[in-house]
């Protein structure tokens, strides 16, 4: 990714003093990586997403340094069985409708169709039809593309609501949930991850559940950082750890020698 900037530059001309402008390219994250507003967690403004480029209504971010290498955060994500096990804020996934529904491992694929059943508080559930609209393939350093090489080797999944299966039109209420896993110099990731809610009956949402919503994404990064160390920490005991460097499968997956990160993070 890429952003362009305008930067003023002297050039001697008939004027000593003559000022032009040249437009650059400047290798890094978009503006909102760099906007502290976007990356807070108080804010609950709009963020724009993919389906919803106003930003919608209102939305919840989150984000944390992962102290081990960024296959670890994207496995967590893809298989969705395994959420049981360390997902406070989505316990339970059921698949309904899969792209490869013979396959003897069910993992979230793009077109996979879910119902999360969301914990938002200790006595309140809610289930909700989502949709995986976009699954990219693990991007790092190390698979011989240039502009990863470079730095633009952030990984993107993302799901919306299902509205056809919910019978809820869009303009009603909609939801999109973007996930992004970045590596990072070291060997070590940074995820970041925001859901966007639009539509009419999104006020009275945030109304009732927002401060639920809020608190409920902190959970869930934390979640995922803990199991990540959980499983890398298993992997160097037994020897290998996996980088997500190889070729085979959605994420690919390889089982390399045993490399110590060092790195200071946060939760």
């Amino acid at each position: 990714m890429s952003t362009t900037q305008t930067i003023p530059t002297k050039e001697r001309g008939p004027m000593d003093n003559e000022k032009k402008e040249t437009k650059v390219k400047v290798a890094g994250p978009g503006p909102s990586y760099l906007d502290h507003h976007f990356r807070s967690s108080l804010n609950t403004g709009p963020r724009k997403t993919p389906t919803i480029p106003n930003g919608g209504v209102w939305s919840v971010y989150a984000e944390t340094d992962i102290p081990t290498p960024h296959n670890y955060p994207y496995q967590a994500i893809i298989q969705i069985h395994s959420w049981r096990d360390w997902n406070t804020f989505v316990p339970d996934v059921l698949v309904t409708k899969h792209p490869n529904s013979h396959s003897r491992t069910i993992k979230m694929e793009q077109g996979t169709f879910m119902t999360f059943t969301v914990q938002l508080t200790p006595s309140e559930r809610v289930q909700t039809k989502t949709v995986c609209q976009h699954l990219e393939p693990l991007k790092h350093r190390a698979d011989g593309h240039k502009s990863h090489v470079a730095g633009h080797n952030i990984t993107r999944i993302r799901w919306t609501s299902d509205n056809a299966n919910l019978l809820t039109p869009g303009f009603v209420l909609k939801q999109e949930c973007v996930n992004e896993i970045e590596e990072n110099d070291d060997g070590t990731c940074k995820y970041r991850t925001w859901l966007t809610f639009a539509g009419m009956a999104s006020k009275n949402l945030k109304k009732k559940f927002g401060e639920a919503y809020q608190q409920k994404m902190q959970d869930f990064v934390r979640d995922l950082r803990e199991r990540c160390v959980q499983l890398y920490e298993e992997d160097k005991k037994r020897g290998t750890v996996d980088l997500g460097a190889g070729k085979a499968g959605a994420g690919g997956e390889r089982m390399q020698p045993v490399t110590e990160i060092h790195s200071s993070t946060t939760a």
